[in-house]
């Protein structure tokens, strides 16, 4: 896969959380990055010189964990979120 084509799952990603209420934060972070609940919302932080690959994995890990959020312990959607 190419720099490009993962960029753009990067873009389409970050737009998709973002629509879902999770903030996405990008700067000078120190070469850092991860994730975070503050006030009840997803927080993303990566540095803008991150890796590619490793800012798509972290958008990754958010989107888990909000399908997680959205099924009940028998792993059936939860019908409350709608």
């Amino acid at each position: 896969m190419t720099t490009a084509e993962l960029e753009e799952q990067v873009n389409q990603l970050r737009r998709r959380l973002t629509e879902e209420g999770v903030w996405v934060l990008t700067g000078n972070w120190g070469g850092k990055g991860g994730i975070a609940r503050y006030k009840g919302r997803w927080l993303v932080v990566m540095d803008r010189n991150l890796p590619t690959a490793w800012k798509l994995r972290l958008l990754q890990t958010v989107a888990e964990c909000l399908q997680a959020e959205r099924t009940d312990d028998a792993g059936a959607p939860d019908d409350s979120a709608r």
